[in-house]
Parts: structure tokens; sequence; C-alpha cells
């Protein structure tokens, strides 16, 4: 069978991209599978990476510049006549799209259309030729669809061979508010893959959520369920990754609670996988779903998930005191009750982890692509009872693997796995194209922020042909690399016979070692040097690493910001040790640079405090916003300093995961030091640079 799916953008981000991309690559096995999107806006290679088994092309080409074939085309200006102006994406549609849609399902030469929204399941409908099953996916719940659009649906949907929609209760609710008799509705849930990395072992105190970053996700009601829970189980810790609208609101609220380096929103991130996995608990709590693909990804990875019970998704996913908890949906204490529940118990936490793991089993790629064939062959042999002339496919299955194991086409689209098991190690992974067993090799190159380029570093790399074709590429980067990569940041890359190295693709970034060895640095700082490694992917998803190779470093372990003060806790690592009478120095950057050095308060051979001078730094500001970096000065009788840091993370944004809220400090009297008159409060502001650097501000604009 030739399969084709319809899909607004492939190229962008989003759960219907990843669904369909999971199931078009398990049904290229035994079948002819593409993805045809209406747009293409961007020359990069889809977000998320696509198997070469499944062939992707655009009807629309809107890329930057000239390789945009359609960009400026008249038809962009005048309006679509087919998609209902209620449509969510109505303003993205044009009569060149319509026409363009029109002309591919006209001449299709597949044998099963699948439209992926309700606009595009209008086109397949009306205009997919009489040689191919049309088939609509609906992965919206049914009455969050526009009713102008609904009575479209119901005008154009007889013509359809079949409907699937993911969860039981929509096709229910399609059944009931879309009376077609003869049309078969079936609920077939979304596919999720068995991830590319271990299970959690549920030793972290953890608690993770993911998804968009929008007021149906409800993440305010986690938020405030946890802030319950926060002085009963204080070694525990949320982290929430996503992006969106809700972001800066949500920041606001962990900073009024007063749970700042508890609380991480730690933005998007891509592949999830390898985040579900630091934690021990899933966390759930939306107004609204209409599957729930958070849920069954974090199950795949071993987690039980706390679900509040909102209509349609979660309550067909989770089986409640099985494999996790369903608790009322919009109520904190339920919430909070559930989370309760399982960070006090951990046996049963692991109970419930062990039946996630295997009851999640049932939303392997492989199961739901059976079902859709089972499905697609069911209605060509009513439509071939039904029709006369009408002829169901007959193409033998094609019994090759599913297409997330097919070798990439080059190594420019090839992946990097890297596992980080503890400081300073690595281990790397990569499937290449069929080739020699001989040929290609992991390199590291030096990206210098100022100065000469580092040699490159070839790693020792082993190679293995898999039944695939692939050839799987493997080194390890263990400590004693670091005398060579030192401090800094470098390119992870793949040789390739005669060519230049090609730059990886990042994948899994397995780095939940590090929140150990982190744990263990901050609890016992040694004498030896400090090392470090993480790798991250670039904005253009492009793999790199950062190193850390330092005789002596200053790691924060904790910035506490309160109504009048800031306190700063922190152990040094390394060669020195901190003496009797030794000093915090802040140094004032910029034109009215400064210094004021100031004893602090030793805990012992390697730990200390310091209770910052706000009020001093507000009276001796000579501007209106001033940045002051933080130092160490570990013995009194020598001037030798150290950065204070806070860089041994897990992930490379600790700016953006640890925002520190300001302090407020009224200036009663102008200080006779001030240049420009200030406005009142003036603010002071902790934060963490780019490169881990500590430092505040003092700001009166």
């Amino acid at each position: 069978m030739k399969i084709s799916f319809l899909i607004n953008n492939i190229y962008g981000i989003g759960g219907t991209n990843r669904t369909v991309i999971n199931l078009a690559e398990a049904l290229s096995a035994d079948h002819r599978v593409e993805i045809v999107s209406v747009f293409r806006r961007t020359a990069a290679a889809p977000k998320f990476t696509i198997s070469p088994q499944v062939t992707v092309r655009a009807l629309v080409d809107l890329r930057p510049g000239r390789t945009g074939a359609d960009r400026g085309h008249p038809g962009l200006a005048e309006p679509t006549r087919v998609v209902p102006r209620q449509e969510e994406f109505y303003e993205q549609y044009s009569a060149l799209s319509d026409q363009r849609i029109i002309d591919e399902l006209s001449g299709t030469g597949a044998d099963v259309v699948v439209g992926t929204r309700p606009s595009l399941n209008l086109f397949v409908a009306r205009y997919t030729r009489d040689t191919a099953l049309r088939v609509a996916q609906e992965h919206m719940t049914h009455l969050a669809i526009p009713a102008t659009v609904r009575a479209e649906m119901a005008r154009s949907y007889p013509r359809l061979d079949l409907v699937t929609t993911v969860t039981e209760a929509d096709a229910r609710s399609f059944r009931e508010h879309v009376p077609l008799p003869a049309l078969p509705v079936t609920a077939v849930p979304n596919s999720v893959p068995r991830p590319a990395v271990a299970p959690s072992d549920g030793t972290r105190k953890v608690i993770v959520s993911a998804g968009r970053m929008h007021h149906v996700k409800r993440y305010d009601l986690l938020i405030r369920a946890f802030a319950r829970l926060a002085p009963r189980f204080p070694d525990w810790r949320l982290r929430v990754y996503g992006d969106g609208d809700e972001t800066a609101a949500l920041r606001t609220l962990v900073n009024d609670l007063d749970l700042s380096g508890r609380i991480l929103l730690m933005g998007g991130f891509s592949p999830i996988e390898s985040e579900w996995v630091k934690g021990s608990i899933a966390a759930v709590t939306s107004s609204a779903e209409s599957f729930g693909m958070t849920l069954v990804e974090a199950m795949r990875c071993g987690l039980p998930v706390v679900s509040t019970d909102c209509p349609v998704g979660p309550r067909e996913i989770l089986r409640d005191g099985e494999d996790g908890l369903l608790v009322a949906d919009g109520d904190v204490a339920a919430i909070a009750a559930g989370l309760g529940r399982l960070m006090a118990d951990d046996a049963e936490r692991a109970r419930m982890a062990a039946a996630a793991l295997r009851n999640s089993q049932r939303y392997d790629p492989a199961v739901i692509a059976a079902r859709y064939t089972e499905l697609f062959e069911e209605a060509a042999r009513r439509r071939a009872e039904a029709r006369t002339g009408y002829r169901a496919p007959t193409a033998a299955r094609l019994g090759r693997p599913p297409g997330d194991s097919a070798p990439p086409e080059s190594l420019k689209t090839a992946v990097c796995h890297v596992g980080a098991p503890d400081a300073g190690w690595l281990s790397l992974s990569c499937d290449g194209p069929e080739g020699p067993r001989n040929r290609g090799a992991f390199l590291l190159r030096h990206r210098p922020s100022s100065g000469s380029r580092l040699p490159d570093l070839l790693l020792d790399t082993e190679r293995e042909t898999l039944a695939t074709g692939a050839v799987r590429h493997t080194a390890v980067v263990a400590p004693a690399a670091l005398d060579h990569l030192g401090d800094g940041r470098w390119r992870v890359m793949l040789t390739a016979g005669k060519g230049d190295p090609v730059h990886l693709k990042a994948g899994i970034r397995d780095t939940r070692g590090l929140i150990d060895a982190r744990a263990r640095l901050l609890e016992a700082p040694g004498p030896g040097p400090v090392l470090w490694n993480l790798p991250y992917a670039q904005p253009n998803g492009r793999l790199m690493l950062r190193t850390v190779q330092r005789e002596a470093h200053a790691e924060a372990r904790e910035v506490r910001v309160c109504e009048d003060g800031i306190t700063v806790s922190g152990v040094l690592c390394g060669a020195r040790t901190l003496e009797y009478g030794a000093r915090f120095v802040l140094i004032r950057r910029g034109r009215h640079r400064s210094e004021l050095s100031l004893p602090v308060e030793v805990l012992g051979e390697r730990s200390f405090r310091m209770e910052l001078p706000l009020v001093q730094l507000v009276e001796d500001r000579l501007d209106r916003w001033e940045d002051w970096d933080w130092w160490l000065q570990p013995q009194p009788g020598t001037r030798r300093r150290v950065r204070v840091c806070h860089l041994f993370e897990d992930f490379p944004d600790v700016r953006g995961a640890y925002p520190y809220p300001e302090v407020p400090l009224p200036a009663d009297d102008v200080s006779r030091f001030v240049v420009v008159h200030p406005s009142r409060p003036v603010r002071v502001r902790p934060y963490c640079s780019v490169s881990g650097a500590m430092a505040m501000n003092v700001v009166d604009r």
C-alpha cells in the first residue's frame, strides 16, 4: 500500500507532527509512506528527525530568500475558499494553497490519503481521487472545534471512508454530534516509541512536567500544589519543561511563593525523553487534553503519573492506583495529595513505575501501525463491496525494519546520542549510513570564544555494522581527555572518509548522572582538579560539548533572596582551602570600576556563606544601572581570587532556569556619589551569566 499523510507544516514542532511521524515510520516497515506538508517556511530540516524511508515534500514553498519558490506569488493574497474562517489556521491558507492541495489530491497515486486536521480533512473528503481511500484523523477534541467548522464537516465527511479519533470518549462525541451512520468512527490512540534511553530508576527526588506554557495546562495549580508540599519534602524539586505565553506569569508565581531554585522552569527541550528519566514522578494538571501524549511519554520512561481527571484523555491512559493516580480536575489540594502520596512512599512509587513501563507498551508504534493497517484493509473491503470499479490495494508488504531503525541517508542527517554517567565522562553513539566498517571516527573541534583555535581531538571510535545496514559509531570521552580540552566549547563531529568532518545533530543527551555528580560535589568537595563535561544542542540542533577543567572553583550552592537581603552559600573545590579571614569580593564593571571586599563566613575548609551588603551597594552607586561580579578570596594572605559560579548542572541554561527575584530597597537619601537622581525604589537582583558566572545588578530605572 502507498499511504500519504497530509499535514499543515511538518517542519515545525507540535504534538500532531510528532505522532504523525511516529505512525509514518512504523507503517514504513510494510508500506510506502509519504508526508505531504502544505507549507514549508524554513530552509532547515524538520524539527523532528524523520526516517529516509518516509518521503517528505511540501506543496507551498515559503522559505526565505531565493529558495522560497512561492514567495510573492499572487495567489497568496487571495483568501482560501475551502478552509472555514473560524478554523484556527485560516489566515495561513490562500487561493494558492487551495489549488496546490486540490491538484495534489486529485492526482495522487496513493492508495490511502490521511488528513490530519479538520481543514485538511475537508480537502481530503471533497477532492481526493476515487482510486484512494479517504481517511480523516481527528487530533482535536471534537467539541473544541468551532461549530461552523463542525457544520462543514457534517456536509463533507460522508465522502470519507474512515474517521479516527485518539480517544474512545471523542469517538462517542463525534458519533453523537455528527450523526453519519454509514461512516465508521474508530478510536486509535497516538503512538509513542520506546525511548532510546534507559528508564528512570526512581531514585532522584524530582517531579517532572512537560508541555506548552498555556493556560489550559494549569501549571499554576501544579506550582501551588508543590508549594504546599515543599516544607514537608525539602529535598524534592519540580522541573517544568516547555515554552509559551504563560512563562513570565509562572516565573512571578514561583518567586512570590519563595520557591526559586526548587521549582525550575526549564524552557523547551527536545528530545524530551532524557528529561523524563531524571524524575521519579510525572505530573499533568491540564484542564483539558485531546489525548495526553505527555502521560504516555512519561510512562514509557518509567514514571508513574499524577494527572488531573480532565475530560477525554487521561482516564483512558492511566489505570488509577496501578500505574498512576487520577485526581480531581482544578483542585490544588487533590493534586498535592496525589503527589504527596507518591513522594512519601518509595515502594508504591516503584510499583507504579513498573506498571507504567509495562502498560505503556500498548502505545508502541508497531502496535498502532498494525491497527491502522487493519482499518485500511477493512475500509478497502467495504469500498470494494459498495462500489463497482474500485480495486483494493494488492501490493505485498515490504517486510523491512520500521523507519526509526533505517540508516540515515547521509551523515548530515545522522543523530548523535550522548550519555554523561558522571562528571568528566561521556559516551557517544551515532548510526551513520551504510558504508565500510573502517571509516568514520568522532572528532571534537574547538569553537573559541576568543583567541586561536585549539587542535582537534580525534577519539578512539569503534564501528559496528547493524542488521539494517547502518554503521554504529561509539566512543568514550574519559576525564584524561580534559587535559587536551580544558575550559572550552567543542563541536561534536564525525569524519567521513575523504570529505570534511560533519557537525552532528543532537539526539538524546542523557545527563541524569550529572545530578548525582553535583550533589556529591556540594556534599564533599575534594582537593583534586574540577572536571565537568556537558553536552547540549545549539539552536540549529547541532551537538556541542562544554568542558571545564579548573584547579580551583567556587560553586554557588544556594542563592537565597528574601524581602530585605540576598544570602549566598557555596563550596570551594580544588587545590585551595578556605582560611579564617577569607573575603567575598564584589567588583563593579564598567567605567566606574571598583571593588568592595568583605569578610565571608567560613563554615569549614571548603564551605562558605555570605550576606550581601545591599544597602551599601545602593548608597555607593554611580550609575542608574550597575553590574557587580562575585569573587571569592579564599586566603587573606594572597590576593588570588576564584570566580563564584553556578556552573555544575545537568542542563546548559542555568540563567534561564534560575531567574532570581529582585529585592526593592528604598533610597530615602540621595547618596553623595550618585550621578543621576534615582527613581525609587532601587532594585537589586542576582543572576547567573551565560558562562555560569554569578553577579548582580543594581538598578534605579
